[in-house]
This record gives C-alpha cells, structure tokens and sequence, in this order.
C-alpha cells in the first residue's frame, strides 16, 4: 500500500492550524534571523510553509488587508503588512524568500510572471478565503497575500 503525502495546501492549512495560539510576530522574527535553522527538520520548504502560514495569521489578526513579500535582482527582500499603514517586518533570508515564491506559485499553480488566483484554507471549522497575486516588473518578483477583511 502506498502512502500518500499531504499535498503543499493541505500542509500550509495545517501549519495555520498549529500555530493559531502563537505570538505570530516573535515567531516571524525568529525565522526571519534564523532561516532553515529556526526549525527542528531544518528543511526549507517546512520553514517556507511555516513562514507562510504565521504571516497569513499575524494579517489576519492585525486585521490586515495584505501581506506582501518582495524580493529584488540582487536579493535584497521586503517583507510588509498593510493594514492601517505599512508596516515593515524583518524579512526572511533570500532562500526562504525564493523557497515561499516556489511553494505559494505551486500552491496556486501559477506560471506567468504577473498572475493572481483565489485560495480558500480550512481552518478549524471555518476557511479563510484569500488572493494570491504575483507580480515582476523590471527584476522585483512581488507575492502578494489579499486578506478577507
């Protein structure tokens, strides 16, 4: 019998799940400093998933209209949240920042440089529908995170 593995959605679902009664800030911010290492498996596509999945509730619970993570040419990464005002977090390493462009652009199954698609995530006995958009323009590869609010 073969065993069948969870599928990149269902994971980032589950990690929201997990994480629902963290301090999703202090857990972006170790993250952020640490990459890969801030996680026992030390696997960079969980940590992306982690990442992802934290940035979506800290939004969400900031009452956020969007999460936004930009990566530039010379690797150089912003990672924002826009609700009332922007607002700047520390930004993933470049690894991690590629990774999450890879996971979300799996997740959505999204290939064109400027693309968007709705995501719907089960959380708990509720789902949370949100719109992921990509963007590059001139080098800078914007994801972008719509947040129900």
């Amino acid at each position: 019998m073969a065993i069948e593995e969870r599928n990149l959605h269902l994971r980032l679902q589950e990690y929201c799940d997990c994480y629902v009664e963290t301090d999703y800030k202090k857990q972006l911010e170790v993250i952020s400093k640490e990459g890969a290492a801030a996680d026992a498996t030390g696997d960079m596509e969980e940590v992306a998933l982690k990442f992802l999945g934290l940035a979506i509730m800290y939004g969400i619970t900031e009452g956020a209209k969007k999460v936004s993570l930009t990566r530039t040419a010379s690797d150089h990464i912003n990672f924002e949240i826009e609700a009332a005002g922007k607002y700047k977090l520390p930004a993933p390493k470049p690894e991690l920042a590629g990774r999450m462009f890879e996971v979300m652009r799996s997740i959505t199954h999204l290939e064109d440089p400027k693309a968007a698609e709705p995501v719907s995530l089960g959380l708990k006995n509720d789902r949370v529908e949100l719109m992921v958009s990509f963007d590059k323009i001139e080098g800078t590869d914007s994801l972008s995170i719509g947040l129900p609010g």
